[in-house]
Formats: C-alpha cells, sequence, structure tokens
C-alpha cells in the first residue's frame, strides 16, 4: 500500500506526531512517501529525519516563500504566468470555488509547479487547513488517492482559520473519505460544523512507551527541577509558568524551572524573566532535538504545560510532550483545557488546573514542592494510561486498518 503523507512544512521540530508517524509506517512496511508544500526547518530537524532518509522521500511543491506578502505574490506570479494556459491552472483560479488559497495564487501556483500528478492509495493530510487544500488538489488532478485528514488543534479553533476555510471545510466533509480528530473534543466539533459522523474516527497521537524508561521519583531535587518543552506560542501557556514561577519565588520556593523549545513568543519572555529577576531560576536553553529531551525529563522532578486559548481562539489538540512526560514518571501538571482531560485526571493521573491561573499553578508546585501530595500512585495511574490509551502500537495500529480499508 502506497501511503503518502500531506503537510504544509516538513519537517517541523515542534510536529514530532508527523515524523514519528511517518517512521512508522516505513517500519511496518508501507510504502511511504512525504508531500511538502513547503520546506520545513532542516536546521533544527530530529535524528530520525536523517537515519530514515526522509529527504529522499519527500517531495517539495514550492520553493520557500519570501517573508513579505508583496514579495510572495510576486514569486507565486513567476511561477504562474508562464503556465497560465494550462486547463487545470485556469480552473485553479477561480476564487469563488477554491476561496483564499486561489486568490492568494497558493492554489495556482502549486499546479503551475507540478509536473505530473502524486498518487498513492491514500494521502494522509496532517490538519484541515492543508487537507482543505490537498482535496482542491485532487479536484484538479495533481493529486490521484483517497484522502484522510487528521485535525489537531489551531487548524479547528483559530477563528481566522475557521472563517477563511469555513466553505472549504464544508466541501472537505462532503467529498473527502475519512476524518480523524485526534480527541473526542474534536469528534464534537466536526459533527457540529457539519460532518457526518460515519465519516469521523477519533485518532491518537500517541508515543512508543518502551522508548521511556519509566522512573518514579523517590524524592525531589533540592531545588525542585521543573521543566517544559513546547513551541514559545500563546496557546501554551508559558507566560502564566514564568508568572506563576515569580508566586513560587516569592513564597520562598526553591526550584530551576527550564523552558526547552523556540517560538514566537521567546523574546517576549526572555524579556519577563529578566525584568522579574528570575534568571537564577528560569533558563531558556532553545531547541533540543528529541534525545536531549528525554535526557532532561529523566533528570527532572515535574513536567509543567498550562496550556490555554491563545487571544486568537487557538487551542491545543493533546500535546504529545505531556504522554512523553507521563511515560517516563514525571508528575504532570497542566490546566483543563481542549482535549488534555482526555489524558489527564485531575488528582489521579496529574494535576489540572484553571487556564490562565498562575495563583493556582503557584499552589500546585507549592504543595508538590513541600512533599503534601503523595505522587507514586498518580505517576503509576499516568503511565498505565500512555500503555493503553495513547500506545503508538495500538493508535497506529487501528489507524492502519482504517487506512487499508480505505484504500
Amino acid at each position: 500500500m502506497k501511503l503518502t503523507f500531506f503537510t504544509m512544512r516538513f519537517p517541523v521540530a515542534s510536529e514530532t506526531f508527523v515524523l514519528n508517524q511517518v517512521t512508522h509506517f516505513i517500519d511496518a512496511g508501507y510504502d511511504v512517501e512525504i508531500i511538502s508544500v513547503f520546506p520545513g526547518d532542516l536546521v533544527n530537524r530530529h535524528a530520525a529525519f536523517d537515519e530514515y532518509q526522509l529527504a529522499s522521500r519527500t517531495h517539495y511543491l514550492l520553493p520557500e516563500e519570501k517573508v513579505s506578502n508583496i514579495d510572495k505574490l510576486n514569486q507565486r506570479l513567476k511561477l504562474v504566468l508562464p503556465k497560465v494556459a494550462k486547463p487545470a491552472l485556469i480552473r485553479s483560479l477561480n476564487v469563488r470555488r477554491y476561496g483564499a488559497q486561489s486568490s492568494k495564487l497558493l492554489l495556482p501556483s502549486i499546479v503551475a509547479n507540478t509536473r505530473q500528478p502524486y498518487t498513492a492509495d491514500v494521502f494522509l493530510v496532517h490538519f484541515g487547513y492543508a487537507g482543505a487544500l490537498a482535496n482542491k488538489l485532487r479536484e484538479l488532478g495533481v493529486l490521484i488517492g483517497k484522502q484522510a485528514t487528521v485535525f489537531h488543534g489551531a487548524d479547528i479553533s483559530r477563528r481566522h482559520i475557521l472563517e477563511e476555510h469555513k466553505q472549504d471545510y464544508v466541501n472537505l466533509f462532503e467529498q473527502s473519505e475519512l476524518l480523524l480528530p485526534i480527541s473526542h473534543l474534536w469528534e464534537r466539533k466536526l459533527i457540529e460544523m457539519g460532518c457526518p459522523p460515519e465519516k469521523i474516527h477519533v485518532t491518537r497521537m500517541g508515543i512508543e512507551p518502551e522508548k521511556f524508561n519509566f522512573k518514579p521519583r523517590k524524592a525531589f531535587h533540592s531545588p525542585l527541577r521543573i521543566v517544559s518543552v513546547a513551541r514559545l506560542t500563546e496557546k501554551k501557556g508559558l507566560d502564566v509558568a514564568v508568572k506563576a514561577s515569580e508566586l513560587l519565588k516569592q513564597r520562598g520556593g526553591q526550584f530551576e524551572f527550564t523552558i526547552i523549545g523556540n517560538g514566537d513568543q521567546d523574546a517576549m519572555m526572555r524579556e519577563h524573566i529578566a525584568n522579574a529577576g528570575l534568571e537564577d531560576c528560569v533558563s531558556m536553553p532553545g531547541f533540543k532535538p528529541q534525545e536531549e529531551i528525554r535526557a532532561a525529563l529523566s533528570e527532572a522532578d515535574i513536567f509543567l504545560l498550562p496550556s490555554k486559548t491563545a487571544a486568537d481562539g487557538d487551542m491545543e489538540g493533546i500535546p504529545v510532550a505531556l504522554m512523553e512526560a507521563m511515560a517516563v514518571g514525571l508528575p504532570v501538571v497542566s490546566t483543563f483545557h481542549s482535549g488534555i482531560p482526555e489524558l489527564i485526571e485531575n488528582n489521579v493521573s496529574g494535576w489540572l488546573v484553571p487556564e490562565d491561573d498562575a495563583e493556582a499553578l503557584a499552589d500546585t508546585l507549592f504543595r508538590l514542592s513541600q512533599g503534601d501530595i503523595d505522587v507514586a500512585p498518580v505517576v503509576a495511574a499516568a503511565r498505565h494510561k500512555v500503555e493503553t490509551e495513547f500506545n503508538q502500537h495500538i493508535a497506529y495500529g487501528e489507524l492502519a486498518r482504517l487506512l487499508e480499508q480505505l484504500a
């Protein structure tokens, strides 16, 4: 079976769930290719990209884009104008049918830049907006095969994405064969948006538990070692984590908080840390490959990810970073946000506080640091949860059966 992954960018350091899924299906013997609209971050890439020689399996539909909108438009015009008589390209310019991806010349530039159609038994598309684009490319003959689309978070929560792709999603629900939300919350959202329930199957983005050594903490370090692994974006709530660090320090808490990752809030957060006088206890080492992240998790006491709904509506799916922390026996502290309660049951397999509540976060961290909570049964329950419900082998086995039925 030929399985082609379709993404907007590949590789993306924070999207380990895509990389892990690609390598899993290669290991399982599938004929795997990747189609990415644009090149991803080839500098900050994980080892598996090279180990599996994924560059040789990846097709990029367009070159790296210019930064400004004017330069993007000029770049796309240079691709479109020489091929303007191409019938599929003419059809792709139908803005009424194809919306913003047509008016911004994204769709026409892909059609113009594609010499031969891409064929697969199934195109497995990650993110709804990429699914909308892939569905149009199928209609225009650029992609030939069945389509399954995974919905993660921003693609089904950010207001401007939902508005821009309102009609696209209606068409996707009607024309696509399979819709794969990663949580039951998003399953309900898709149904509310008009997707036929029989086309929907929840698929988990899990982990491989055997790659994470379960090491329950017999005692916390002094100072307490707290770690976060996330993109530095608003929905990750790391600004709230820094505020909670201020409160924890004011209460006399002794801790070292390490924030691993990069993103658009990097400079703002560094400034906040400096202004709050937290540089002695909060550090930001930036991007780290998966191997170094696992080492950091093994040395930490608590994993913190206080996710929240961003101002533009952007929400999480179910963060894989939480699953990885639970797998190694780290107590996890997060929030009642999006699909996270489907992974973490408060006071049973971790601790959840309301979104954007630095006080509640500091209270929970302080109680944990003082040894007021017996963490042993909680981390055992957390490991069991990921082994049984967020296990890649189980989740991807179920996904494989769905895709083979589709093909």
